[in-house]
């Protein structure tokens, strides 16, 4: 493909694990223009069958975003927090105020994105795994007035993901991190400790992760629906003497919801400390 001859709308940074999403979310449109820089070649590959997007024939990371960021409106950066003091020399030089960045790196605020890649066109967002099917949500921050012709450009991207929420204290984008970022890791885990259990008092595997994949499922939706808070809605299923009430006791005496109060509050702890790794 000659690039030179594409106008190219997306341009996504980092074709790992939310680069992905993002790649797959956006993929659904054929109205979507996306090119990835990719440093890995055989996720480069991947992601070029997979998805059918443009892929730079350069090997250095450098040299395709020198050739493909000029071309693009929206340039998405999704790496690690860590590899973005790598990175952001090589955007500075091609970046202009006519694109808007949008930024899923956990901890690098706007100030940092703004001063290091020299515009003002910033956002911040904060997905989160389900978005790969359309499920996920997402929460984001502006610093600065965003021009109107982006508007439409950064709401469909988000709804590629899911649903979407914008906050106005940049604050919140650390904590629903802790919570929305990182809960899917959370809910796997109990789900982790939900199969072994199955194992040990005997449940065939194939039943086991339909009964726990199924009650997830299920009390996610009660919970959306009914008008009960958690705790309501927890007594109701929660009869005196009964099963749950002996697992909550035996939870409860191991402290399971104090832990994972700790672990939320060690993830947004972690989540502030990335502004200045």
């Amino acid at each position: 493909m000659d690039l030179a001859s594409v106008k190219l709308k997306i341009l996504v940074i980092g074709g790992g694990r939310m680069g992905n999403a993002f790649i797959e979310g956006l993929s659904h449109s054929a109205e979507n223009q996306i090119h990835v820089v990719e440093p890995n070649s055989s996720v480069k590959a991947k992601l070029k069958i997979d998805f059918d997007v443009t892929v730079s024939n350069y090997d250095d990371p450098e040299k395709q975003m020198g050739e493909i960021i000029p071309l693009c409106e929206y340039v998405l950066l999704c790496v690690k927090p860590q590899v973005f003091n790598k990175i952001k020399k090589t955007l500075k030089n091609f970046l202009s105020d006519n694109q808007i960045v949008i930024s899923i790196m956990a901890g690098i605020s706007t100030d940092n994105l703004c001063e290091g890649l020299g515009i003002k066109n910033v956002i911040r967002v904060m997905p989160n795994t389900p978005g790969q099917i359309g499920k996920g949500i997402s929460v984001w921050y502006k610093k600065n007035k965003i021009d109107f012709k982006f508007e439409e450009g950064i709401n469909n991207i988000l709804s590629a993901l899911g649903e979407f929420e914008e906050v106005y204290e940049e604050e919140i984008i650390d904590k629903a991190t802790a919570i929305s970022g990182s809960g899917p890791g959370y809910i796997f885990y109990f789900m982790e400790s939900m199969l072994k259990s199955c194992k040990e008092i005997g449940i065939d595997e194939n039943l086991s992760k339909k009964l726990i994949i199924k009650t997830f499922l299920g009390s996610a939706e009660l919970a959306k629906f009914s008008e009960k808070d958690f705790e309501e809605l927890k007594k109701e299923v929660t009869s005196p003497n009964g099963t749950t009430e002996a697992g909550l006791k035996t939870m409860t005496e191991n402290n399971l919801g104090n832990a994972i109060i700790l672990g939320i509050k060690s993830a947004y702890k972690r989540a502030r400390e990335l502004n200045n790794d």
